[in-house]
């Protein structure tokens, strides 16, 4: 581009003195270069930003994974420090023992929920221990609960026949222990169940891994 403009301003003022005229060729080419540049120096503002945005992105993904990361699985015999994604005070759980069993629970048995050990039923009994470490008093099962789930359930304990003493309310400094008791035919579908509190609270959401054994 730049020497078809040159030879166009030489054709259109063939009579400027070679002098003035180089002069003026000069001024053209440096014009022709600056625009160039300006050119140049756009797309690689425009092509800076677009790196610049894609890699705060990255850095975004990377830290949400690295959050999901770093929140703890306990295990039996661990004791989770946990806040309540709803009414904001914390609380200990501590899981003692797990067991599936098909066996009467406190002389409750199977029959009493439709299920029978024939056909696969089985109590998923999970002993733990609750320690309100807030500085208000609050009714465990009113205020907190805990889910068990894996890739084949999701449950909820059952609340009117077993550990009663979440009934009751529970000051600070205190704490209950007690069974949790949940009842499915497919427990053994699974390696591994999560007794899950604060369920679905991005934040929040504390589980406690409990091994099924074959």
């Amino acid at each position: 581009m730049g020497k078809y403009l040159g030879r166009l301003f030489v054709k259109r003022n063939r009579g400027i003195p070679m002098k003035k005229l180089l002069v003026l060729l000069v001024l053209l080419a440096v014009i022709v270069v600056a625009g160039c540049s300006d050119n140049d120096e756009g797309d690689n503002k425009e092509e800076k930003d677009d790196n610049k945005e894609q890699a705060t992105e990255t850095n975004d993904d990377n830290n949400k994974r690295k959050d999901a990361e770093d929140k703890k699985v306990y295990q039996i015999g661990e004791t989770a420090t946990i806040t309540s994604d709803l009414y904001d005070f914390p609380y200990e759980v501590t899981v003692n023992d797990f067991e599936l069993t098909s066996k009467p629970i406190n002389g409750i048995d199977l029959e009493q929920f439709g299920y029978t050990s024939e056909e696969g039923g089985q109590f998923a009994v999970i002993n733990a221990t609750i320690k309100n470490i807030s500085d208000q008093p609050f009714v465990p099962n009113e205020m907190i609960s805990a889910q068990l789930v894996s890739e084949s359930i999701g449950l909820n304990s059952e609340d009117e026949d077993f550990f009663l003493e979440r009934n009751e309310e529970l000051n600070p400094g205190e704490e209950i222990t007690g069974d949790l008791v949940y009842i499915s035919s497919d427990f053994n579908k699974d390696n591994v169940l999560y007794l899950v509190y604060e369920y679905m609270a991005s934040n929040e959401e504390t589980k406690f891994e409990l091994p099924v054994s074959s």
